[in-house]
């Protein structure tokens, strides 16, 4: 797997150009709003780093080694004031309502429990803060579960971890926060199937 992991991670940015000007506008509705003390959680190679604009403060949280690699020489090529934290987003080394903001942005397909970690994000955000969130997500339809049922195992293997088929949606209304604000969308990757997106904020 560690060999697997450093492949996925050296490709991981030119793989990500073929699509990364469909996923700017939705960088821009998460990353692009968190304001005051901010966290996001797989930063890997740090893709979103040029849009936390309005972040009094910035930390990047990365377990992967080989990822975090390529994000310290970004942040340091940026000559932006960042904390880096190598760690798991189900056991945020952080105190209770601590962050205004927390981003997550093609993460919680990759996470081993999903659960957990928007558990953790609760957590650490203060009264009032949000989690903005840009995830796939399960199908609505019959047959559209049916092919991320069918694919998974294959997309696992090829992407070092991402599953298709997570009600990310529903987790996340199961977490007691005050207001969620979405919005669900197909996004077209330039292959004949398309892929169910969702892009939001959750209060707390």
């Amino acid at each position: 797997m560690s060999i697997s992991k450093w492949f996925f991670a050296e490709w991981y940015d030119l793989l990500n150009s073929v699509v990364e000007s469909k996923v700017i506008p939705y960088r821009q509705l998460t990353a692009g709003k968190s304001q005051g003390d901010t966290l996001e959680i797989g930063s890997g190679t740090g893709a979103n780093l040029p849009y936390f604009v309005s972040a009094k403060s910035l930390t990047m949280l990365e377990p992967d080694i080989h990822m975090m690699k390529k994000l310290i020489a970004r942040v340091n090529s940026s000559g932006k004031d960042v904390q880096i934290v190598k760690s798991f987003g189900e056991n945020l080394p952080f105190e209770d309502n601590c962050f205004d903001s927390v981003v997550t942005t093609l993460v919680l397909c990759m996470v081993e429990d999903v659960e957990k970690v928007i558990s953790e994000i609760y957590r650490v955000l203060k009264p009032g803060g949000k989690f903005f969130f840009y995830e796939h997500i399960v199908a609505e339809s019959l047959r559209g579960r049916m092919l991320q049922h069918l694919l998974d195992p294959m997309w696992k293997l090829a992407t070092t971890g991402c599953h298709l088929k997570r009600d990310i949606l529903g987790i996340i209304e199961g977490t007691p926060y005050t207001e969620v604000e979405h919005q669900t969308f197909n996004l077209n990757v330039g292959i004949p199937i398309t892929i169910p997106n969702i892009v939001g904020s959750a209060s707390k």
